[in-house]
């Protein structure tokens, strides 16, 4: 019975953080920073272009927001993706596709992608 219990809590954590990472992604799809922002820690490293910068999730979403509002985002999808040896941490690597051009978009978190879980954004020209 514990087995059972066991490998049911292993497949039901395992549906939720790939729907974590999901959502966030959805979010930057539909350019939703609030949604973005219940993702990231307090202080992230954040970098568009060449401007790398470590600051506050709300500065970071401010900018992050006044990019997008310049593009319309046609296509994200999550490309490549990694999980360090102990599992503490990962990442995703994405291809968005707007009207205007196509970015990379890297994103590093601690453990999976969740609540307050994500300490780095990287958006690149593709």
């Amino acid at each position: 019975m514990k087995l059972i219990i066991l490998f049911f809590s292993i497949i039901i954590s395992g549906n939720i953080s790939g729907q974590s990472e999901a959502l966030f992604f959805s979010a930057l799809k539909n350019a939703d920073v609030l949604t973005m922002e219940t993702y990231l820690e307090d202080n992230i490293d954040f970098c568009l272009f060449e401007d790398q910068q470590i600051m506050s999730k709300k500065a970071a979403m401010t900018k992050l927001k006044a990019f997008l509002n310049n593009q319309t985002i046609q296509h994200v999808e999550v490309m490549h993706k990694g999980t360090s040896k102990d599992k503490s941490s990962q990442y995703k690597v994405a291809k968005m596709t707007t009207s205007k051009n196509t970015y990379r978009v890297f994103v590093y978190a601690t453990g999976d992608i969740g609540a307050k879980s994500i300490k780095e954004i990287r958006i690149d020209n593709f």
